[in-house]
C-alpha cells in the first residue's frame, strides 16, 4: 500500500515537472464503476471501520486461533484427567495344548474384553496448561492487534481515496482552465495575433496534465479495490465513500494526542511482550518440576470367554495399579535444562527494558513527525491557494497580451507542484497521526 501511494506522489511530480506530451489513450476512468447488478455500500468512516471489524477475513482467522488455542490447553489439561479405554482381542492357538504336571490341558480360541481407567498428574503437566492459558491470551492479544491493524487500514486507505480524489478534482479544474486558454491562443493563431509556438506549448501542457490526470484516477481505483478487500466486502461490491477530505482530517484537533504521554501497559505490542515473559518464565517452572514425581493410578477390568472347553486361566478379573516415578539421576541433563531457561529468562528481561526504552524514543519521534506534518501542512495550503492566484492572475494577463504562454506554462506547472505538495502534506500528517494512535492504543 506505502508503495503505491509513494508512486502516487512520482505521478504528480513528474506531471509537475516533465510538460512533454505523452500518448492518451482513450479509457473509462470512473473509479468507482462495477457490474451492474453490484450491491452498493455508502460509508462513512465510521461505518467502514465497523463493517470491516465484522466483516474482514484476516480477523475472523485471528478470532479462530484464540478457539484453537483454547482446544490446544483443555487437550492439555485432559492429559491429566481420567482416560478410559476399551480393548477387544481374539486369541486363536489352533488347537495347541499345554502340559501341566503331566496333564495336558487345551488351549482353545478365546476372546478377551478389556477395560482400562487411568489418570496421571505431574508438576510438568500443571505448568504446561498454565502456559497454554498464557498462549491463548496472547491469541487474544494479536485479535486486539489485528482489529487496531484492520481499523488503521480502512482510516488510510479511506484518506487516501478522499485525498487523491481531491488531486483529481484539483487537476480536473486546472484542465479546465488549460483548455479555455488553449482554445484563446488557438484562435488568436487563427487571425496571426500569437504564434504557432505559443498554441503547441500550451498544448503540451494540456496533454501532461491529462496523462497524469488518469494516471491518478487509475490510482484511486486500485485504492478502492485496496479498501474492498480491507473491509472484507465482495469483490463486485460498489464502495461510495460519504465523506469529503475536510471532514475527516480536522486540522483543529489533530496535535491532540501529541498532549497524551504513552502507557506502556496500553501498548498491545508491550502487552504480547509481557505475556511472552510469562511464558519464559513457566518454562524455568517447567524445567525445574522435571525433578519433581510424576503420580499416577490405573484400574484394569478384563473378562476372557473361551470358545470351547475353558483352559487354564491366570488373567486377573479386575486390577489396580499406583505408581510413583521419581527422577534420581540424568548426569546434568534436568539441572543444565534449569540453567538455560534462566538465561533466557535474563535474555527476556533485557529484551523488555530495550523496548520500554525504543517505545519512550519512538513516542517522542512520532510526536515530532505529527508536529512537523502539521506545520507543512499548513505552509503548503497556503501555498497552494498563491500559486492558484498567480496562475489564474497569469491567465487574466494572457488574455490581454500581457502575459505569455511560457508564463502560463510555468505557472501551471507551479500550480501542479503546490498541489502535489498540498496533497502529500496531507497524507504525511494523517500517516503521522494514524502511526502515533497506533502506538498509544487510541
Amino acid at each position: 500500500m506505502h508503495k503505491v501511494f509513494k508512486s502516487i506522489g512520482l505521478i504528480l511530480a513528474s506531471l509537475a515537472f516533465t510538460p512533454c506530451i505523452m500518448a492518451q489513450e482513450s479509457e473509462s476512468t470512473n473509479t468507482t464503476a462495477v457490474q451492474a447488478n453490484a450491491t452498493e455500500l455508502s460509508l462513512s468512516l465510521d461505518q467502514a471501520v465497523k463493517y470491516a471489524l465484522e466483516h474482514n477475513r484476516t480477523l475472523k482467522n485471528a478470532s479462530l486461533e484464540v478457539q484453537k488455542a483454547e482446544m490446544q490447553r483443555w487437550q492439555t489439561i485432559a492429559q491429566m484427567l481420567l482416560q478410559i479405554d476399551g480393548t477387544f482381542q481374539y486369541t486363536n492357538m489352533f488347537g495347541q495344548e499345554m502340559n501341566l504336571g503331566g496333564m495336558p490341558i487345551p488351549m482353545n480360541p478365546y476372546g478377551q474384553m478389556t477395560w482400562q481407567a487411568s489418570a496421571g498428574v505431574s508438576a510438568q503437566g500443571i505448568i504446561g496448561a498454565q502456559m497454554q492459558r498464557l498462549a491463548k491470551e496472547i491469541q487474544e492479544i494479536n485479535v486486539l492487534k489485528s482489529e487496531q491493524d484492520t481499523k488503521y487500514d480502512v482510516e488510510s486507505s479511506y484518506i487516501n481515496i478522499l485525498a487523491l480524489e481531491e488531486t483529481a478534482n484539483l487537476l480536473n479544474k486546472n484542465m479546465e482552465n488549460l483548455n479555455s486558454l488553449k482554445s484563446m491562443i488557438d484562435n488568436a493563431v487563427k487571425v496571426g495575433v500569437a504564434e504557432q509556438n505559443d498554441a503547441d506549448q500550451i498544448s503540451i501542457q494540456v496533454a501532461s496534465m491529462l496523462n497524469g490526470l488518469n494516471s491518478v484516477k487509475r490510482s484511486i481505483e486500485t485504492l478502492y479495490n485496496a479498501l474492498i478487500l480491507s473491509i472484507g466486502a465482495d469483490s463486485n461490491v460498489k464502495i461510495k465513500l460519504t465523506q469529503t477530505l475536510d471532514d475527516v482530517v480536522n486540522d483543529g484537533t489533530i496535535l491532540s494526542l501529541t498532549g497524551t504521554d504513552l502507557d506502556l501497559n496500553n501498548n498491545l505490542d508491550y502487552q504480547m511482550l509481557m505475556k511472552s515473559s510469562e511464558i519464559s518464565d513457566k518454562q524455568k517452572k517447567m524445567a525445574v518440576a522435571a525433578f519433581f514425581p510424576t503420580v499416577g493410578v490405573a484400574y484394569q477390568n478384563a473378562h476372557k470367554h473361551y470358545f470351547g472347553e475353558a483352559g487354564f486361566d491366570m488373567t486377573p478379573t479386575n486390577t489396580f495399579v499406583a505408581t510413583v516415578n521419581v527422577p534420581v539421576f540424568s548426569s546434568g541433563k534436568r539441572t543444565c535444562a534449569v540453567k538455560e531457561a534462566k538465561i533466557a529468562q535474563q535474555e527476556q528481561a533485557n529484551t523488555i527494558e530495550q523496548t520500554e526504552i525504543g517505545l519512550k524514543v519512538q513516542e517522542k519521534q512520532l510526536k515530532f513527525n505529527l508536529t512537523s506534518a502539521y506545520e507543512n501542512y499548513n505552509v503548503q495550503k497556503e501555498n497552494i491557494r498563491v500559486m492558484s492566484n498567480v496562475f489564474n492572475s497569469y491567465g487574466e494577463k494572457l488574455k490581454y497580451g500581457k502575459a505569455s504562454s511560457m508564463d502560463i506554462t510555468n505557472s501551471s506547472i507551479n500550480l501542479v507542484s503546490a498541489q502535489t505538495n498540498y496533497i502529500n502534506a496531507v497524507l504525511d500528517m494523517v500517516n503521522a497521526n494514524i502511526s502515533l494512535k497506533k502506538l498509544l492504543n487510541k
